[in-house]
Formats: structure tokens, C-alpha cells, sequence
């Protein structure tokens, strides 16, 4: 049971890392459609590349929060029916929410390794700025894995302690 925890702890503070990353992204991608306006509209020399820059980065941005997201308990839930209910019942629901977490995490996990592989063997690119694809799918692909291991070690320990349900007051 220690281990469990102390892997939950490690994802949590890796997906707090890969949060971080999301956050560079972004500002990265800020600043260079801010300098694309100023281009433009200043300079009357338009960026031919910064929207699908933009669009590309948007991919991996979708998923760079989503394991500390989880992490963190930050997911939007309505738990008003759950507090009614006895323990034993919240436990199962609740594990029952992290068991369609970790089937949703194993998918997208799946489907983005699969993108990283085949854009890779591919050479696939992307057809204006020519930044290979398979860059953008690892990122997902580590976004994910990351976020359906911490579901799993959590579904993990609620179900090797299911009498440690969590009640918030």
C-alpha cells in the first residue's frame, strides 16, 4: 500500500511538471501570435506560418492538464446525490468513476501512441511550417499515459482500502 502511494505521489508531482509544460506552451504561443499581430499590423509583414503553429500547439495543450487536473481533484463533479448515500455505496460509485477514467485514459493513451508511431514510421509533417507530427502526438501520448497511471494507482488503492472513502464536510 506504500508503494501506491508513493507512485500516486510521484504522477502527481510529474503531472504538476507536465502542467508546468503546458504553461511554457502557452505563453510560447502567446508571444508569437503577439509578435504575428504586431507584424502584421505594424510592420505590414504578416507571420505565413503562426495559425498553424498555433493550431498545432492546440493539440498538446488540450492535454497538458489533464493528469494534474485529476491529480488535484479539480474536475468539475456533482457529488450532491454521492454525500447521501452510505459508504460503502459512494465507494463503489466512486470507483466505478475511476474505472471510466482509467478505460477513457487506456483509449486516448492507445490512439495517441498509435498517432506517434505511425506519424513517425510515416515521416508525416505538418504541410506549411513542416514541424513532424510525431513530436505533437508523443506529447499527448505522454499527457495521457501519465493521466491513465494516476487513475489506475488511484482506483488501485481505493479498491485495496475501500474503507478510506473520502467524505468532504
Amino acid at each position: 500500500m506504500k508503494t501506491l502511494h508513493a507512485i500516486e505521489r510521484y504522477l502527481a508531482r510529474f503531472s504538476k511538471t507536465l502542467a508546468y509544460a503546458g504553461a511554457v506552451l502557452i505563453l510560447v504561443d502567446a508571444f508569437w501570435i503577439s509578435i504575428s499581430v504586431f507584424r502584421r499590423y505594424v510592420l505590414n509583414d504578416p507571420d505565413p506560418v503562426v495559425t498553424e503553429a498555433a493550431a498545432l500547439l492546440l493539440l498538446p495543450l488540450a492535454f497538458a492538464g489533464l493528469a494534474y487536473s485529476f491529480a488535484e481533484d479539480a474536475n468539475p463533479k456533482v457529488t450532491m446525490l454521492i454525500d447521501k448515500l452510505p459508504a460503502t455505496a459512494a465507494m463503489s460509485i466512486e470507483a466505478l468513476n475511476l474505472l471510466v477514467g482509467a478505460a477513457v485514459g487506456v483509449m486516448l493513451t492507445a490512439f495517441s501512441s498509435t498517432a506517434t508511431i505511425r506519424s513517425y514510421a510515416s515521416g508525416a509533417a505538418s504541410p506549411v511550417i513542416e514541424w513532424p507530427e510525431y513530436f505533437l502526438w508523443a506529447s499527448v501520448a505522454i499527457f495521457s499515459l501519465t493521466f491513465t497511471l494516476l487513475v489506475m494507482v488511484r482506483l488501485s488503492i481505493r479498491l485495496a482500502n475501500p474503507s478510506a472513502v473520502q467524505r468532504e464536510g
